[in-house]
């Protein structure tokens, strides 16, 4: 006897099916792209894209793919040709990704950490916010070496010093007269911590009354250890939200990362049917999009522009756009080898 349960939470969902093994499907709204692969692959028409252009654009509570629990048959595939992996299928909780008998896309994005030089480019470039580095910066203390004196008795307290400083080391403070106490006093202070030695402080001077030295300057470089200008650290991806899109590698000085892409093929976009909606601009997971500034009067868009470099396949923006003036072909997929027929027809259905 098999059982059928379904459990909605929020946009996501789960269908779970027991007899002689646990089947399981599940599904993360957050992670989907509206690719619609999933619904093009899918053998028995289980799956169903929503309006994407509208949930895209409205942000509304309701899921990018609906699955029709009875007619879905558990088989896994679309799970497997999900290049987002949004869809989860496992089998006696074993992910079948992790099983040699079924294919799997072959995608990848790492960052070496011993190339990296942890600028922090790929950070800011990701379109996905999925690239984390965390760095530790050298002491300055340790890259510049000097003295700095000021002497308080020559000292004016005009305070110069301290809005010339670029480093902010230096601070003074005023004590002012209360009732209790009229006197009047300044006291400033040098924090060598952040002092580099650049000696703005003693130049801008009008009392001559800081007296500072750059050993670093005086000396060249030898006199410091290369080991303590080095940035160390740690660079993360998070492979749940990252599409391999390939800004990283681009963008990284070193080549320190790497991307390997599920799919090859080509982007059509017919500008003349193009009314620059910016539906697929909005619906792009990897910023391929965009429109060039515009030169029209009340900057009126100009025909949207891509830049396929970054371009996954995905064919988001195929779906979403309401004119047809976009066309995603695929023309060559890349998997782990499959000793079933039906499973191979089905990988190679998602060229086009």
């Amino acid at each position: 006897m098999i059982s059928n349960t379904k459990e909605v939470q929020d946009r996501d969902f789960e269908i779970s099916r027991s007899a002689e093994e646990k089947r399981e499907l599940l599904y993360k709204d957050d992670i989907c792209i509206g690719c619609g692969i999933c619904e093009k692959t899918c053998p028995v028409d289980a799956i169903e894209l929503g309006s994407i252009g509208a949930i895209v654009r409205t942000d509304a509570d309701v899921p990018k793919i609906v699955c029709d629990k009875d007619k879905c048959v558990l088989c896994g595939m679309c799970s497997v040709v999900c290049p987002v992996d949004a869809l989860e299928f496992k089998i006696n909780d074993e992910d079948i990704k992790d099983m040699e008998e079924y294919p799997s896309l072959i995608s990848s994005a790492e960052i070496d950490d011993e190339t990296c030089i942890y600028c922090k480019a790929c950070e800011t470039a990701c379109p996905r916010e999925s690239i984390t580095i965390a760095r530790e910066l050298p002491e300055r203390s340790k890259l510049v070496t000097g003295e700095i004196e000021i002497d308080k008795e020559t000292c004016i307290d005009c305070g110069i010093c301290e809005e010339m400083c670029p480093a902010d080391a230096i601070t003074m403070e005023h004590k002012l007269p209360t009732s209790d106490d009229p006197s009047v006093s300044s006291d400033i202070n040098v924090d060598k911590e952040k002092c580099v030695y650049c000696l703005i402080c003693k130049k801008s001077c009008p009392v001559d009354a800081i007296k500072a030295v750059c050993r670093s300057c005086s000396y060249g470089e030898y006199d410091l250890n290369p080991e303590d200008s080095e940035t160390t650290g740690t660079s993360f991806i998070d492979q749940e939200t990252c599409v391999k899109c390939g800004w990283c590698q681009e963008i990284c000085p070193v080549d320190a990362a790497t991307v390997v892409k599920s799919f090859e093929g080509e982007l059509n976009i017919d500008q003349e049917k193009c009314q620059a909606c910016g539906a697929c601009v909005d619906i792009c997971p990897a910023n391929v999009l965009s429109f060039p500034a515009s030169s029209k009067p009340g900057n009126q868009p100009e025909k949207v522009m891509s830049d396929e470099n970054y371009c996954i396949y995905c064919g988001a923006c195929d779906n979403v756009c309401p004119v047809d003036a976009i066309e995603v072909k695929r023309t060559n997929v890349k998997h782990t080898p499959t000793k079933s027929k039906s499973w191979e027809k089905q990988m190679e259905s998602l060229k086009s």
